[in-house]
């Protein structure tokens, strides 16, 4: 059974455990007869459902095999693999947390023993024992999560090999696949600097997207590599955009105040003078947007403890017009707009206001529903609503999730659970994202079904929406979430890890560019001109291939003469034909030089060619029509070099001709 509080119901007298889904299909008779107490073996392979095995194993401390190994229990249960953390005392009793879940429907899932070289910590005789699980759902460097499972002896060892890999075959012939509802990229170059401190984000628009720091408030061009100090507030802890009045809120300072700047910050204009600060909202915890009546105009609310302040939004200083206030009835904890009213979340409860604020805020934790009278009893940090249909909202705390209707009763007996401590949780129309030590689950709002699993550690969201994220690893990287309601809200650059891209000053006190310096630019380019691939995707095949006729050493008029009549009638008929063709930019250079003279005995020609005729020619505006009588020919045989008859050598020699 997963989640952190009621897993399910039990009875009081035969102790009969069940899950919340079954308990319609329980016995009915107490005490339970044996023959139906027990448990069924495997899995329903239709849908990947049930526990095929459980036991005690070993894995690798947080700090690698190095250190040693800590016990833990580990289940395979649902199409997962469950790991559970067992205290150092002597008791031997899981504790209900998971420290890590491995999606077993993963497609490129992988259980395999291991070398002596791939655990090169561990001790001679615990090798034959030790496995090891990879799942690799992830993209690009982010690709692979493995993990080291040491068992008791070598026997159980190969019952663990046996039992993963009959799952992976059963989930892999039932065509029962993980679903990817995420997926992610590396929003921008790990080695900008902003990263490192950023404490929350938002998209701007499909090319840039604000990084809100411990220094200021920062915009990437993503496209054009260019940095923007939009502001210089301090400790940005949130970034609201208004777009409809060309606003930007911050919830930012030491002490967590309110500011307002004009949409033109982002720009990278000087508002230091036009900015607003509320200062009413003095150790605000958290704000949120929104408009007053639906068609009308934008307002941002603020929640100060139990205050709840309301201010209209315009576009001219002061920017903001204080509307009402209200108590909440207890410290707000989390904010946010459902159906067109306000959201407020608090200990163990949450609540809806009109914005007018003219009535009492309505609980959606009823208390006439005896059903949820429990979370009055067990206190629990509210982190998340949202709507669920038209009659439904979903309240996620901090212990598990409740289906209720819009008077606050309960509307499933269904639960979310959590299988780990929650830090915190996003949504979108369909999806409701949830956030852990271990990494990310993801839950279908409208069957509860636990679809996807993301086993990166130390991953938190930066925006409400949870599409920008930063991962904690070293260095830290800026995730992008994409789905199908995120899907071209920012465009994705490349990326590559060990970046030398620096910051470099532009004329705008408030610009950089962030690019590799000329100089290592250069050296990259010469590097990738070593690899023969490289080269060869340098030049692309040959496009309108006609060939004409090959000229090689030997060759000379004589081969002009055998092309096919029309080509060479047309070359005879052009009047320019004699004209020397231009000369390359490098001859040009030669032009103010001294007279130069060849006979035809050095270019074999019938005529001296004199320097100044050339550049005479040059001074002329070249014929339009001078090429139009030719043939195209683009082989892609290597041929010699031209014969010292061929008319093309006397261009040759002139066109890379240094004087002495």
């Amino acid at each position: 059974m997963v989640g952190l509080c009621r897993q399910g119901y039990g009875c009081e007298v035969c102790s009969f455990i069940c899950h919340i889904s079954c308990k319609d299909h329980a016995p009915l008779v107490c005490p339970i007869p044996a023959e139906q107490a027990k448990r069924p073996q495997g899995i329903d392979v239709h849908r990947g459902f049930g526990t095929p095995y459980k036991g005690y194993v070993k894995i690798p401390k947080p700090s690698g095999v190095k250190k040693g190994w800590q016990r833990a229990f580990a289940v395979v249960s649902d199409c997962k693999l469950f790991l559970y953390d067992i205290p150092e005392a002597k008791s031997t009793q899981p504790g209900v947390m998971a420290s890590l879940v491995l999606d077993l429907r993963d497609e490129n899932l992988s259980v395999s023993s291991v070398l002596e070289s791939d655990v090169i910590h561990a001790t001679r005789r615990d090798i034959p024992c030790i496995f090891r699980v990879t799942t690799s759902q992830l993209v690009s460097q982010f690709s692979s999560v493995s993990l080291l499972i040491l068992a008791e002896n070598e026997v159980e060892k190969k019952k663990w090999v046996r039992v993963l890999e009959s799952l992976q075959s059963i989930l892999t012939k039932n065509q029962l696949k993980s679903q990817q509802v995420h997926v992610l990229h590396e929003a921008y170059d790990a080695s900008l600097p902003y990263i490192k401190t950023t404490q929350c984000a938002t998209v701007v628009d499909r090319e840039r997207f604000a990084l809100g720091t411990e220094d200021g408030l920062f915009v990437v061009e993503v496209t054009r590599d260019v940095i923007v100090r939009a502001a210089d507030s301090k400790k940005v802890c949130q970034i609201e955009l208004i777009p409809k009045e060309k606003i930007i809120a911050l919830l930012c300072g030491r002490n967590r105040q309110v500011h307002l700047h004009p949409w033109g910050v982002l720009e990278g204009s000087d508002s230091s003078s036009d900015s607003i600060k509320l200062g009413e909202t003095k150790n605000c915890q958290v704000m949120t947007t929104g408009v007053l009546r639906p068609g009308g105009p934008a307002c941002l609310l603020a929640a100060v403890k139990r205050q709840v302040l309301c201010y209209e939004i315009i576009r001219t200083k002061p920017y903001h017009k204080k509307l009402w206030e209200v108590q909440a009835p207890d410290i707000v904890q989390w904010l946010g707009m459902l159906r067109d009213r306000l959201c407020m979340g608090y200990s163990s409860g949450f609540a809806l206001l009109a914005m007018q604020g003219e009535t009492s805020p309505i609980s959606l934790v009823n208390p006439g529903d005896p059903s949820l009278a429990f979370l009055a009893q067990q206190p629990m940090d509210a982190l998340h609503a949202l709507e669920v249909g038209a009659n439904e909202v979903l309240l996620c705390f901090s212990k598990l999730g409740i289906y209720v209707d819009g008077h606050g009763r309960r509307s499933r007996t269904q639960e979310l659970m959590w299988p780990a401590t929650v830090l915190a949780c996003c949504s979108n129309s369909s999806h409701l994202t949830v956030y852990s030590e271990y990494g990310v689950d993801v839950f279908d709002i409208q069957t509860t079904e636990w679809v996807q699993t993301i086993p990166l550690r130390k991953i938190r969201p930066l925006n409400v929406e949870g599409t920008l994220n930063l991962f904690a690893s070293e260095p830290p990287r800026l995730i992008f979430f994409s789905n199908a309601s995120s899907e071209g809200d920012l465009t994705i650059p490349e990326t590559m890890d060990n970046s030398r891209k620096s910051m470099f000053r532009t004329r705008s006190k408030r610009k950089f560019l962030f690019k590799v310096p000329e100089d290592e630019r250069l050296h990259l380019i010469r590097e990738r001109m070593k690899d023969p691939e490289y080269r060869s995707r340098m030049i692309s095949n040959p496009t309108n291939f006609n060939h004409v006729a090959h000229m090689g050493p030997g060759d000379g008029m004589q081969v002009l003469m055998d092309l096919p009549s029309s080509v060479l009638h047309s070359s005879q008929d052009d009047p320019v034909k004699d004209r020397p063709r231009p000369l390359s930019s490098i001859s040009r250079q030669h032009k103010s030089k001294s007279l130069i003279t060849r006979t035809a005995s050095d270019f074999g020609g019938g005529a001296s060619i004199r320097r100044e005729e050339l550049d005479h020619d040059l001074d002329r505006e070249p014929d339009s029509d001078s090429t139009k009588h030719s043939t195209p020919s683009n082989s892609s045989n290597p041929s010699g070099p031209p014969s010292p008859n061929s008319p093309h050598r006397s261009q040759l020699t002139l066109d890379g001709l240094d004087e002495p």
